[in-house]
């Protein structure tokens, strides 16, 4: 809500990046989900080459985000969807979430967590989610984040429909691990803009010395074999 789309294209255009998943914030994403939905819907649909975009939607709904997540994929276009337990209020792995999984697994849809915030949002309670529901598609967004990264190489190695996303990662040595763990298909590049700027998450890649193929695999290739483009 404080980053206007011009401006968010113009980092995009200084950045190189060609195209972005961008998805509602503040009270779109914890309350006024359908508002919220409508708005990066009609962003997406006017600059159709540079953004998808990903549904949010509050478990706390129930039966309602399940039908506004069900509206946002078939109705508007959207291409995913996104939870953040910590602001909206519930603990990754517990029940009143499953709901909604459900329903993004009968959409065929990828599901975008958010991670690295105890006691909502750790990484081994997103690893338990995913085991639950083996159909499911997940991103682990920040791999865990400064603070819990360490239970995420490993522990991800046994969960293969869990993709890592490199945003907020303290250091660039967290994304080269992951990467000799897990391979490069599994990890995809991030910028959480605007908290974390473009620029510097880019180079946080870049310095890792990786192969072309497992660079050209973070970067882009991984996202754009993930959602089709």
């Amino acid at each position: 809500m404080d980053q206007p789309v011009e401006t968010l294209l113009a980092e995009m255009d200084e950045a190189g990046v060609e195209k972005a998943i961008i998805c509602a914030i503040g009270s779109h994403l914890v309350i006024n989900n359908e508002e919220g939905n409508d708005f990066i819907s009609g962003v997406v649909k006017k600059h159709p080459d540079r953004f998808l975009g990903f549904a949010s939607v509050n478990p706390w709904y129930g039966e309602k985000a399940v039908e506004e997540l069900k509206r946002s994929i078939t109705g508007l276009g959207l291409s995913g969807l996104k939870l953040h337990p910590v602001l909206q209020g519930f603990q990754a792995n517990e029940k009143i979430v499953f709901p909604v999984i459900e329903e993004a697994i009968r959409l065929g849809v990828w599901i975008y967590i958010h991670s690295g915030t105890p006691v909502c949002s750790l990484p081994l309670q997103i690893l338990e989610l995913a085991q639950k529901y083996p159909e499911a598609k997940f991103i682990m967004g920040h791999m865990g984040g400064a603070d819990f990264f360490l239970d995420v190489p490993e522990p991800c190695a046994k969960v293969s429909n869990v993709y890592l996303e490199t945003s907020l990662t303290c250091h660039p040595v967290f994304v080269k691990e992951a990467i000799e763990k897990l391979g490069s298909e599994r990890v995809m590049f991030g910028s959480d803009s605007p908290t974390s700027d473009m620029k510097t998450e880019i180079e946080k890649i870049k310095v890792l010395n990786l192969s072309d193929k497992e660079l050209n695999n973070v970067l882009w290739r991984n996202a754009h074999r993930l959602f089709g483009l």
